[in-house]
């Protein structure tokens, strides 16, 4: 959507469909290499692993999730393992005949919201406010979710269950790294979501999780190579899972997954990209954009924004600036509050030195 996107949301209101795998066959997807990043903190190990049986076929919407409100966050680790594909050979690694998913969630706790960035290891969900709505983070090339922590702690602590997986290989581990391979990379996004609607009795954080995410309120957002696994698995024709609301895509170029792409599901996308982008062409994604992407869409030039630091770092000018408009748009699509669409264009009003609305 041109501008700032408010009629084509007014004219449809966005209902997901049953909780179905909805994947299409992955082969065919392909596209250009990964940007290359420097290394992540560690991310906090996970305690087991665990086998997920397939999705329901049915979903409720809980009604609208309290929006304005701060939450304290709390913060648990889990595994889950796909039996059924192979994680390939890379360098000294011979592979393995499983892929295997560490995944920290942060959700809403009980208690007083601490420092921003911070969250409880294990704590109490506030359940008040929930079912919450589920933001699925993929990361980028060699790092790990821990890379974009302090963004992934404040889309919690404004009511949102945020999941983000290690991906095998693009990670860096175990062994590696290796750019994406974009038709694996879709396939995992959707058996880590089914993973995570159905938190198998037993594994570490099912009492925790159980209960807490709403199936019918799904966000994918994802930074450089993450970035693609977002938008591919929520637009392209051969991949995209149909339990998607909504995708935030952060620092890149979405035609560099080279595969044709559903330009009529009506399904909302805000892009973040930088002018000074290190490794991607501004001007090429801007224009991408306004060529493939159908309404709605937000399209956000950070004006002289570079690769990572604005997504990831708290001193930089522009970080507020992206929590805000990626909260707003997070409540307009998945909260029922269309109203909030309007503090993207805002906040892009109130910093013009520092944003620019392209679409």
């Amino acid at each position: 959507m041109a501008g700032t996107g408010r009629r084509g949301w007014r004219a449809r209101r966005w209902v997901v469909g049953a909780v179905a795998l909805g994947l299409a066959a992955a082969a065919g997807c392909g596209g250009a290499g990964g940007v290359t990043m420097g290394p992540a903190r560690p991310a906090r190990p996970p305690t087991t692993t665990t086998t997920v049986a397939p999705p329901t076929t049915s979903t409720t919407h809980s009604r609208a999730v309290t929006v304005g409100r701060s939450f304290a966050v709390g913060v648990v680790s889990t595994e889950y393992v796909d039996s059924s594909r192979p994680t390939s050979a890379s360098g000294s690694y011979p592979g393995a005949p499983s892929r295997t998913f560490p995944v920290t969630v942060w959700y809403p706790a009980a208690g007083t919201p601490g420092p921003a960035g911070t969250a409880t290891p294990d704590a109490t969900p506030d359940r008040g406010d929930g079912p919450y709505p589920l933001v699925f983070f993929a990361h980028g090339y060699a790092v790990t979710p821990e890379f974009s922590v302090e963004l992934l702690t404040r889309w919690a602590a404004a009511g949102y269950v945020v999941a983000a997986p290690t991906f095998p290989l693009l990670s860096g581990l175990p062994a590696g790294p290796d750019h994406v391979d974009y038709a694996k990379s879709f396939a995992d996004t959707t058996f880590v979501l089914t993973s995570l609607l159905q938190p198998t009795t037993g594994a570490p954080g099912s009492s925790l999780m159980a209960g807490l995410v709403d199936p019918g309120r799904i966000a994918l957002a994802g930074h450089s190579d993450g970035e693609a696994v977002a938008f591919g698995t929520g637009f392209l024709v051969c991949c995209r899972d149909r339990r998607v609301t909504s995708v935030i895509a952060l620092a890149g170029i979405l035609g560099n997954v080279n595969a044709p792409v559903v330009t009529d599901s009506g399904l909302p996308i805000l892009h973040l990209t930088g002018t000074a982008d290190e490794f991607q062409s501004y001007d090429r994604a801007v224009a991408w954009d306004r060529e493939n992407l159908g309404a709605p869409h937000w399209t956000i030039g950070l004006i002289g924004g570079t690769h990572a630091p604005p997504y990831r770092d708290p001193t930089s000018p522009y970080f507020a600036g992206v929590v805000s408009m990626s909260v707003a748009f997070l409540d307009g699509t998945l909260k029922d509050r269309p109203d909030r669409l309007d503090a993207i264009s805002a906040a892009v009003a109130a910093e013009p030195r520092l944003f620019r609305q392209e679409s």
